[in-house]
């Protein structure tokens, strides 16, 4: 990067800057961050974001690896105090003080006094904070940090010394923002509803009264988000009339715009995002049910379509995703999964339709849907390294046309219908224990709607 930039070739060095941000893992993310704070080379400004970005929301995963334990005091002070740190448990940001300081315990016993009041001490549990916190030896032996611990105890028993007793941090009792929200949304409804897992909350977040007629009455249709915009894309108003329209909605400032259509007609397609570009796939084209093989792909910086390759058979109501570069296509009325350039993979233990996958863990997990006779309470993942579906454990409730998305290391199945109704309710799958628990119900009941994680990051200026 440094040789690049001296030779001043612009564009090898953004494909150097893009190389590096595709490769950030959790084993490397610090290195990159310490070294873009070197050089004051303008495109590591950016790749010095996004690397800080990476180890705030990965930090579970960062914090256990080697580069870690690297960190210097006030690095380590500036990434515990951020607010949208992503943690699911605020023990975890203490262990990995106790972790960093066990590393060099002679040179770092002191920082405790710098690192643990960006701790929230008052997020954990007050038995957790007596047993592990107050009574450890490396607290007990700091005043400053042992009065710290004893001061957040005494507002934990009496809240209202928060407003009234000087000295007490109140950043320690505030909650850390949400790095991401799972967001969902339904035309027909003009409501979108965002779940945030550390509050076990859903919330409308926005109305929106301005769409045109013609497109709350469209169905049929297919949604993927990209960026901080969230597409329509297809559809019809009637089963004899699909149409190649495509809307966008920009989540920061809540507005729709039409943008090129398609190249076809389609309606009941499945779409999906790879790196940066949104692809179309199949659907039905006309009244006489014809069903396409066709694929296209749509470049937002130019706002336009283009053909790509056709797929081997015609295809609707299949769910698609992305792995390793790749596109994986799942049941629908053709029952076989393909990937770009469009090769067969394994057969499912199910036949699906309506019904819906995500990507956790280097793993293609595909939940619910429709077989002709009932809707499916069944899931089952796809190993690309051994080319095998493996069912798990049953979601509690049986959901076709319901929304999947991986978020906080778990699967979210939410919404569908149960055969009769639309449904309010989801659940989340944890790959860990192989069990799925109840998430608390939606504000509204939902079948066939765009569900996505919606990154802070995303929403927020990066120039700032």
């Amino acid at each position: 990067m440094i040789e690049v930039h001296q030779f001043n070739v612009k564009s090898l060095e953004q494909t150097c800057f893009e190389a590096l941000k595709d490769h950030l893992c959790p084993e490397n993310c610090i290195g990159l961050w310490q070294f873009t704070k070197v050089w004051y080379i303008p495109i590591l400004f950016q790749l010095k974001y996004e690397a800080f970005h990476f180890i705030c929301e990965n930090f579970e995963e960062v914090s256990v690896c080697e580069e870690f334990l690297q960190l210097a005091e006030q690095e380590l002070a500036d990434i515990l105090g951020q607010d949208d740190l992503t943690v699911t448990q605020e023990s975890t940001v203490y262990q990995s003080v106790l972790r960093w300081i066990n590393h060099m315990p002679e040179e770092r016993q002191g920082a405790i006094s710098t690192l643990l009041p960006k701790v929230r001490l008052g997020l954990m549990d007050k038995s957790y904070i007596t047993d592990n916190v107050l009574n450890n030896d490396v607290v007990k032996t700091n005043p400053e940090s042992h009065l710290l611990v004893s001061d957040t105890l005494k507002v934990m028993s009496q809240p209202s010394l928060l407003c009234s007793e000087s000295g007490i941090n109140n950043t320690m009792f505030c909650r850390r923002l949400p790095n991401a929200v799972l967001l969902m949304f339904k035309l027909f409804s003009k409501t979108i509803e965002a779940f945030d897992y550390r509050t076990n909350s859903w919330i409308t977040v926005q109305t929106n009264p301005s769409l045109e007629d013609s497109m709350t009455h469209l169905f049929l249709y297919s949604t993927v988000f990209l960026g901080r915009c969230f597409y329509i894309v297809g559809g019809g108003l009637s089963w004899t009339d699909p149409c190649n329209r495509v809307w966008r909605y920009n989540l920061v400032t809540h507005t729709w715009q039409e943008m090129s259509p398609m190249q076809e007609p389609r309606a009941l397609i499945s779409v999906t995002e790879l790196k940066g570009y949104i692809y179309a796939m199949g659907g039905y084209r006309d009244d006489d049910g014809t069903l396409l093989r066709t694929a296209e792909r749509y470049q937002p910086n130019i706002n336009q379509w283009t053909f790509i390759a056709s797929m081997n058979e015609g295809r609707i109501r299949d769910s698609c995703t992305t792995l390793n570069n790749k596109i994986y296509i799942c049941g629908g009325w053709s029952n076989y999964r393909v990937l770009n350039t469009w090769t067969f993979i394994a057969s499912m233990n199910e036949e699906r339709i309506r019904a819906s996958c995500t990507t956790l863990n280097n793993k293609i997990y595909i939940c619910g849907g429709w077989n002709n006779i009932r809707s499916l309470n069944t899931a089952e993942y796809y190993n690309p390294d051994t080319n095998q579906w493996t069912l798990i454990t049953p979601m509690g409730t049986p959901r076709c046309g319901l929304g999947v998305v991986a978020y906080m290391g778990h699967i979210f199945a939410v919404g569908g219908r149960d055969g009769s109704r639309d449904l309010r309710s989801a659940e989340a799958y944890d790959p860990v224990t192989n069990t799925w628990y109840d998430v608390l119900e939606m504000v509204h009941r939902h079948s066939y709607f765009g569900i996505a994680v919606m990154n802070k990051a995303d929403c927020t200026d990066r120039n700032t």
